[in-house]
């Protein structure tokens, strides 16, 4: 009788990629409902750019995904290539919003601005 390890560990992966996705989203949440108009522009700001960059990594993502084949991988390999993939998208689309994402940040921003009447 043989035991395959390669249902678990697609499992794993499974649960691990959700549960990072669930955090991050989780993140983003709360930085955009801990809003108010007792707020900050720096905490606008931080929000937004939280939102963005979640939203950009969620792109990135799924163009990686078209764009690439899990049948060619072995099940242990594509574990930890996952998770340093996710790892090197968040810090990417961190970076891209940080360097690139004034424009629509700056609009998300003045957006909120008025809405919660903040000066």
């Amino acid at each position: 009788m043989s035991f395959s390890v390669d249902g678990l560990s697609s499992y794993y992966d499974t649960m691990t990629t959700n549960a990072t996705n669930s955090a991050r989203s989780d993140r983003t949440t709360s930085a955009l409902s801990g809003l108010s108009a007792d707020s900050s522009e720096e905490e606008l700001v931080e929000a937004v750019e939280s939102f963005e960059s979640y939203m950009l990594e969620q792109v990135i993502k799924q163009m990686k995904d078209t764009f690439t084949s899990d049948e060619e991988e072995d099940s242990t390999m594509s574990q930890y290539t996952d998770m340093y993939m996710d790892a090197t998208i968040q810090e990417l689309a961190e970076a891209m919003v940080s360097q690139y994402g004034g424009t629509l940040t700056d609009s998300l921003v003045e957006q909120m601005k008025r809405n919660y009447g903040i000066e």
